[in-house]
């Protein structure tokens, strides 16, 4: 369980060595660096790893403030600059999306390739206009406390987490470590990610986006629309769209085999093959149509 001393905290994060290659993987809002645990363990040979916790996420220090997409790109910056990587791949999900392109916008000099997993979509998320933010009487802190108080806001959160990633139902423990994650996180990193999200855009960064992306989607997210990101495709030099069908906001703990070959392939430069048909989808297919061949049987 490393950490790194930053100016203001210390910072949680976890890696794994295979090569001198490195790779920066971030995670997004009520996640920490496990959401990135299938994948360090099955790292392609001649890269590293390294996935922090945001502050206030994970076991990465709780400050007052700092919780803009801003200051966690300088967060990750000064982690970089600590562990004296030069030039990295940089991989982010959903919040971590936004905190990579805010990062890779400002010092593209630094970023090998950037991979964009369920972003935050860089035109902004218009769908939190209305979403009320720690001064609100619903606030996520009153929120949460009402819900801690009743002893529901387990139950609530594990629904929610279910809802938005479906293919998670195929990995129960992913599932319950989803959860426990979202439980982890302080409700102050909860209330600056939410306000931070709210007014944060950066259709001005794309235009320095001068190495290779790759945008990585599940056709059942409820969380992120596909149509903002294909916009930001349209406005990027170098930018592959992949859709994984079947599969909601998280393709990296929904479908972590495909995904993780499909990242590594992309890491290395190599051709990125058509995503085949999600391995539960086929079982549910083939019991299809033994069911239908049987009742033709017994007609």
């Amino acid at each position: 369980m490393p950490f790194i001393q930053l100016e203001q905290l210390s910072l949680h994060y976890e890696q794994q060595l295979n090569g001198d290659v490195p790779i920066i993987l971030l995670h997004g809002n009520f996640g920490s660096w496990h959401y990135w645990q299938p994948f360090l363990q099955n790292l392609p040979e001649g890269y590293s790893g390294y996935a922090p916790d945001f502050r206030g996420c994970g076991d990465s220090d709780v400050t007052d403030a700092g919780y803009d997409i801003q200051t966690l790109s300088q967060d990750v910056l000064a982690f970089a600059d600590q562990l004296k990587l030069d030039k990295f791949h940089l991989v982010g999900h959903s919040l971590g999306g936004a905190v990579a392109q805010q990062l890779a916008g400002t010092s593209p000099d630094r970023v090998i390739s950037l991979t964009l997993v369920a972003p935050a979509p860089a035109g902004g998320m218009p769908s939190l206009k209305n979403a009320s933010t720690s001064g609100g009487f619903f606030s996520a802190k009153n929120t949460f406390q009402f819900l801690a108080t009743i002893g529901l806001k387990r139950r609530v959160l594990s629904a929610a987490i279910k809802k938005s990633m479906p293919g998670l139902s195929h990995y129960p423990h992913y599932l319950d470590i989803a959860v426990d994650d979202a439980l982890k996180m302080d409700i102050k990193a909860f209330d600056g990610f939410l306000a931070t999200l709210k007014r944060w855009n950066g259709i001005q960064l794309l235009k320095n986006f001068n190495f290779p992306v790759f945008i990585i989607y599940g056709e059942l997210d409820s969380v992120v629309p596909l149509q903002s990101l294909k916009a930001m495709q349209q406005q990027i030099k170098d930018c592959r769209l992949q859709i994984f069908r079947h599969i909601g906001h998280s393709p990296q703990l929904e479908n972590p085999k495909a995904f993780n070959k499909l990242l590594s392939a992309f890491l290395q430069g190599n051709k990125i093959e058509p995503l085949s048909e999600s391995p539960f989808k086929k079982q549910v297919n083939l019991f299809k149509q033994l069911k239908l061949k049987l009742k033709r049987i017994f007609k």
